[in-house]
């Protein structure tokens, strides 16, 4: 797949959206960083809708018509880009491991979410929840690769602890992609449908952060400071200004 990168740094502000956080002493010790993603440039063109027929789809379970939204490049009305990673690692913290299990869906024959980010060493649990089978193609490098069958209303589980962008497909509906980014990152967001992010729990000083977009690449890393109970902005614009592979390396 042809991919597209350019990063710049601005100043601007904005809404949250998921992070993934460590836990930190109190929010007064601690700072956060937040911003909007956004487009600079002339917008590619609208992608058309998915060729979804009706017997293609049969077992999907919907609540309206079936979303035939193309995910790969999805820009707002003001320009915001969603579904961009954004990690930064803090020295001698530990990335968050949740109890609970991190899902994975497969519903109305999409991946949900069509983006999800995942500790090393976090246990994935893959869910059906179509009535319809499904099979989790992933074309991993670094963790195992896996084809494995899910029926309709079941779930199965897979370990990765080795950092990369795994590439997930569905072998019986051929529209179906998504990603899991699995990272050493401490800290994470993934911006949201008007393009904000916000990382929290962040300890006061200078960080990197890093952001891959599944069509954009991998970007520049930007530097911001941040203030122990405050918000530092970090707005970032995405274009089409530079080519670079699809992103696979260590995260």
């Amino acid at each position: 797949m042809k991919s597209l990168a350019l990063l710049s740094i601005l100043g601007a502000s904005s809404l949250a959206f998921t992070t993934g956080t460590t836990v930190h002493p109190g929010a007064d010790e601690t700072g956060s960083i937040r911003g909007v993603v956004t487009w600079k440039g002339e917008r590619p063109k609208a992608r058309p809708p998915l060729a979804i027929g009706e017997k293609e789809s049969k077992g999907c379970v919907h609540q309206d018509a079936m979303d035939t939204t193309d995910r790969t490049l999805l820009i707002d009305d003001k320009g915001g880009v969603a579904n961009v990673v954004l990690t930064i690692e803090v020295e001698g913290a530990k990335p968050p491991m949740p109890t609970d299990p991190i899902e994975l869906d497969q519903k109305g024959c999409h991946f949900e979410p069509h983006v999800l980010v995942v500790p090393t060493g976090a246990t994935l649990h893959y869910v059906n929840s179509d009535e319809t089978n499904h099979n989790i193609h992933s074309f991993a490098k670094k963790n195992r690769a896996i084809n494995q069958n899910v029926a309709g209303g079941s779930r199965f589980e897979e370990k990765v602890d080795k950092a990369e962008v795994i590439d997930l497909k569905c072998d019986i509906h051929p529209w179906m992609k998504g990603y899991v980014f699995v990272t050493d990152a401490t800290h994470w967001a993934i911006s949201a449908a008007d393009g904000s992010f916000q990382i929290d729990g962040l300890p006061p000083g200078e960080y990197k952060v890093s952001w891959w977009h599944e069509e954009l690449g991998k970007g520049k890393t930007a530097k911001v400071t941040v203030a122990a109970g405050a918000a530092a902005d970090l707005p970032l614009e995405v274009g089409a200004k530079s080519k670079k592979k699809k992103g696979r390396r260590r995260r």
